[in-house]
């Protein structure tokens, strides 16, 4: 999969942009606050239908500005698709070839990207909820069932806690909502528990290849389900054991809105034993396991979004980092410095220069 053109109509700081990208690697160079990373926001933005930035979306649009327009035109395996997105101040349009979308979850996925920005540096301290927010994203990018079960828990979780609040609520009709809270989240597990076991295996090896030493990754999958085969009896004893809590504090204690993916180094919790630098490349490593594993599931790379990704690395990481990135997958990297990726293959590399919203080729020798 890949992004082939992009444009932008009164977006952030762009009030119209058409930028189109030839090349497999595609870097995004000037000073900061310039428009880099709103580049790379609205590729996302493609990808997940939110900004990873900011949660009021009406700031997505450029100051005395009524609407803000997205537009890719993607490439895939079936072929060229046009989506674009529209946002307004009274919510926003999703289309694929000019039609409208009437399901989120029609869209998502429709352009795959990872993203790593430098706020992903918190991952591992960040409260759980950032954790299960990252596989409910990539999992949900492959599978619009997996979406659809995600946002219909939501409600009958906000359903159950809401009559929880009631003076006296009804147990029987308790149990209907809990009957129908476990039947939505036993295909969410499953699907969480093949993400994290599949990114397990291969984030060792990743991780061993950057630092050049050998090292074990464990992440753990940590749910009131833990490794039970018959979920459903399972999820059943542990609701009817903690109803009368529930009663008493008048919210779900039981379910996958308070899972977790917790990540070990050498048996020591990372959030707590290692350093910035082994977080740095852990974090890399595994958005390297996630590109492998959407491969695994739509047989193509997704767009590969680093954002700033050179900081704080040395020499001989950045030169690891550009070796063991995937041949097919496509990439757009953000810098403010051009020495980053010297030792790249020119050949397969386009420059732009980025300065206040406006895009052109970098014409500068870089080789």
């Amino acid at each position: 999969m890949r992004i082939n053109e992009i444009r932008l109509n009164n977006f952030r700081n762009y009030s119209s942009l058409k930028l189109r990208f030839d090349k497999r690697i595609n870097v995004l160079i000037g000073d900061n606050a310039q428009g880099k990373t709103n580049l790379l926001e609205a590729i996302s933005f493609l990808s997940t239908v939110r900004s990873f930035r900011i949660k009021d979306e009406t700031d997505l649009i450029k100051k005395e500005c009524d609407i803000a327009r997205i537009e890719g035109m993607i490439q895939s395996s079936v072929g060229e698709k046009r989506l674009t997105v529209m946002i307004g101040h009274s919510g926003k349009s999703l289309l694929i070839h000019k039609n409208p979308v009437k399901r989120t979850s029609e869209f998502i996925g429709q352009c795959n990207a990872v993203l790593f920005t430098p706020a992903d540096m918190d991952f591992f301290e960040a409260p759980p909820k950032v954790r299960r927010r990252m596989m409910d994203v990539e999992l949900s990018k492959l599978s619009p069932v997996y979406m659809e079960n995600l946002n219909q828990y939501a409600k009958v979780l906000k359903e159950r806690n809401t009559y929880l609040k009631q003076d006296r609520p009804d147990i029987e009709y308790l149990e209907v909502l809990s009957d129908q809270l476990i039947a939505l989240q036993i295909p969410i597990i499953e699907s969480r528990r093949e993400f994290i076991a599949f990114v397990t295996k291969r984030i060792s090896t990743l991780f061993c290849e950057f630092m050049e030493e050998k090292f074990e990754i464990d992440i753990k999958y940590e749910s009131e389900s833990e490794s039970h085969t018959d979920l459903a009896l399972h999820l059943n004893q542990k609701m009817t054991a903690s109803l009368k809590r529930d009663l008493a504090l008048k919210i779900t204690h039981v379910g996958i809105h308070r899972d977790d993916a917790k990540f070990a180094l050498n048996g020591f919790d990372v959030s707590a034993f290692a350093s910035q630098g082994q977080k740095r490349m852990l974090i890399l490593a595994l958005k390297m396991a996630i590109l492998e594993f959407i491969v695994s599931k739509i047989n193509t790379y997704p767009i590969l979004l680093l954002d700033d990704v050179f900081s704080e690395l040395d020499t001989k990481k950045k030169v690891k980092f550009a070796q063991l990135l995937p041949k097919d997958v496509q990439i757009m990297i953000t810098t403010t410095e051009i020495n980053e990726i010297k030792g790249w293959p020119a050949s397969e590399i386009d420059v732009f220069l980025v300065n206040n919203g406006v895009i052109t080729p970098y014409k500068e020798d870089y080789r």
